[in-house]
């Protein structure tokens, strides 16, 4: 198939280092969120949409450092 540029390869079921959202969620869960965050869950869920909104403006992550 790759005379068509077609290349097929095996991907593992699971491989967060292929899935750019799993490198963010690991910055928001070990950078962002604070231990103050998990009191309640209304808690959590408030830091969870604050980051949200604040990405690109006041928090920023640099994908090109990943390794994918």
């Amino acid at each position: 198939m790759a005379t068509k540029g077609l290349h097929t390869f095996y991907l593992p079921p699971y491989s967060p280092h292929l899935n750019i959202i799993e490198r963010l969620w690991k910055e928001i869960k070990e950078g962002w969120i604070k231990p103050s965050d998990y009191t309640t869950a209304a808690d959590l869920f408030y830091a969870v949409n604050r980051i949200c909104e604040a990405i690109g403006k006041e928090l920023k992550i640099n994908f090109s450092e990943c390794s994918f």
